[in-house]
């Protein structure tokens, strides 16, 4: 049955898959054609020896973070994003190869001007010279999943419209099942591939794409962001024009500035914009609980009067109130140097599959903490690179962070970098500090305390109403003997397949047993056929049970 049940999986897998077999022939081609034909060449795909035919049998070819970026940048949007999500992930992937995939900021060449009229015609109704007055046929950024172009309304307001390149939408499901398939295919044959956890990355990966091609989804993060930095004129964040934004087309404000990287050179003061960096990055993710989840130097941008301008809002993140706390306790142990908390922190918000041994882990802890914060001053302490190696340390142990904290983690981390990078003249330690403790303050003031407690109280008061009747209902069960209790053994897939082949064995060798017991029994038989010198249903059962017993004692030989 565990045969049948994973032919029939498979066949169902390659069913799904069959209509992109094109896409699939494709993506064998540029792997092999990079060096990469070994990722796929030993992943069977039912009918047709497909993906060995196009990547041959050749060995694997030391790799290196540059390449892998290469390859990614050729399979398309969807293999960007995917890259951009393991950037994020030193606990899966090596910090030299996260780093490396940080370079994939959707750069890509620029689509036909026709194309984009399509587009906008698709989504507005109209072509781009009719509904405004007027349009750059240059794109100011193409990008995997979008091209920008800036255009005038007719009532003056300079703009810019993010326009989705054509077809993007189902070429990225065509390469999900793709992947999905082949992640299926992979966990199947190679059982260790299941510690990387590919199935749950693809599934992150198709939340955020779904969002990412979804432009109002855009629209609303960022009408939430307005509010959140309404009172603030520092920051600036890009008006939507409603009427001309849709699923696939989104028109804002244009934002007349320098990027972030250029400011220097265009003589803005560095300390008040970095202040005015940091200061909005922690506002979001220390203050406001929803932040934005890729705030590099490309989607920052210096206004005139040192003003700052955020956009590209397709994906955010979310902070929940236990994350408020875990993340609190977390920077207050850091600033302390107190690496056992940092450890229990970290503990607490795992996911472990398995058995981890928690004293290896807080030894490891402790030396990365040792080795980042004794000694130094807090204008030294670079957070980014404690959290990205205690990171790297999680993956060492078999331990996952969750998609959440991930999300979190990396905004921080890329907030603090480009900062580092590109202000030194401003400490992101001492710039975080008053928000955590504003973030402390909050979390254990009076009143968050006393919503607690009525919490606790409320719950505790159901459960102790429920209580007597519990009871009474246990205890009757236990009087008429109607209590029954169920116990579920969990067991791996390789333990599960050893128990059928060990029960199988059972039933074959007590078959074997029934045989020549009857067979014995049939030796007295009279009136019937005889074969050689003995009644024929005798020797018929004979031969069963020694063909049979020869095949259970050779199984048995062969398994050792």
């Amino acid at each position: 049955m565990p045969i049948v049940r994973t032919a029939a999986r498979t066949a169902l897998g390659a069913r799904q898959v069959v209509k992109d077999l094109g896409r699939l022939q494709e993506i064998a081609q540029i792997l092999a054609g990079h060096g990469f034909g070994w990722v796929v060449a030993n992943i069977e795909v039912p009918g047709v020896g497909l993906l060995r035919r196009f990547t041959g049998e050749e060995g694997r070819t030391e790799t290196t973070p540059a390449r892998v970026t290469n390859v990614i940048k050729a399979l398309g949007p969807t293999f960007v994003k995917l890259g951009q999500v393991l950037s994020t992930r030193s606990d899966l992937i090596p910090r030299e190869y996260a780093l490396a995939l940080q370079e994939l900021q959707d750069q890509a060449g620029p689509v036909p001007y026709e194309d984009i009229e399509a587009a906008i015609e698709a989504a507005l109704g109209g072509k781009p010279d009719d509904i405004f007055a007027s349009f750059d046929r240059e794109p100011l950024a193409a990008a995997s999943i979008a091209q920008v172009h800036r255009a005038q309304m007719k009532t003056g307001e300079e703009v810019v419209l993010k326009v989705q390149r054509p077809n993007v939408r189902q070429r990225i499901e065509t390469d999900m099942s793709i992947l999905g398939f082949l992640a299926r295919q992979a966990e199947a044959q190679a059982p260790e591939v299941k510690a990387a956890n590919l199935s749950g990355i693809l599934k992150e990966l198709n939340k955020t794409i779904a969002r990412s091609t979804d432009f109002r989804y855009e629209a609303d993060n960022i009408h939430l962001f307005a509010r959140n930095f309404e009172g603030n004129p520092d920051v600036v964040i890009p008006k939507v024009f409603e009427p001309f934004s849709k699923a696939t087309v989104i028109t804002m404000d244009f934002l007349d500035g320098v990027r972030l990287s250029d400011a220097r050179e265009a003589g803005c003061d560095m300390a008040l914009v970095g202040q005015r960096f940091l200061g909005s990055a922690f506002q979001m993710l220390l203050h406001d609980g929803v932040f934005h989840a890729d705030l590099h130097h490309g989607n920052a941008m210096v206004l005139p009067g040192n003003r700052l301008g955020l956009i590209d809002f397709g994906e955010i993140g979310r902070l929940t109130d236990e994350m408020r706390e875990n993340i609190t306790t977390l920077f207050f142990a850091i600033n302390r140097r107190d690496f056992r908390t940092i450890a229990r922190i970290l503990w607490e918000i795992a996911v472990r599959p398995g058995h981890v041994d928690y004293s290896g882990w807080e030894a490891d802890v402790q030396e990365v903490v040792e080795e980042e914060l004794a000694g130094k001053a807090m204008g030294n302490i670079a957070v980014d690179q404690l959290i990205g190696r205690l990171m790297e340390g999680a993956m060492r142990h078999g331990v996952q962070v969750p998609a959440s904290y991930t999300v979190y983690f990396k905004a921080l981390i890329t907030a603090q970098g480009v900062a580092h990078e590109l202000i030194p003249e401003v400490d992101p330690l001492e710039e975080m500090m008053p928000y955590v403790q504003e973030m402390a303050r909050r979390l254990y003031s009076r009143e968050r305390l006393q919503e607690e407690l009525f919490y606790y109280i409320t719950s505790f008061r159901y459960s102790a109403k429920r209580l007597p009747l519990v009871l009474s209902q246990l205890l009757q069960d236990v009087q008429d003997g109607r209590l029954r209790m169920r116990s579920i053994i969990e067991t791996s897939d390789q333990e599960r397949a050893e128990r059928e082949r060990q029960i199988n064995r059972l039933v074959q060798a007590v078959l074997v047993c029934g045989l020549l017991i009857a067979s014995s029994l049939g030796l007295h038989a009279t009136g019937v056929p005889m074969l050689l010198g003995m009644p024929a249903p005798a020797t018929v059962g004979y031969l069963l049970a020694f063909g049979l017993g020869g095949l259970v004692s050779w199984r048995v030989f062969r398994s050792g």
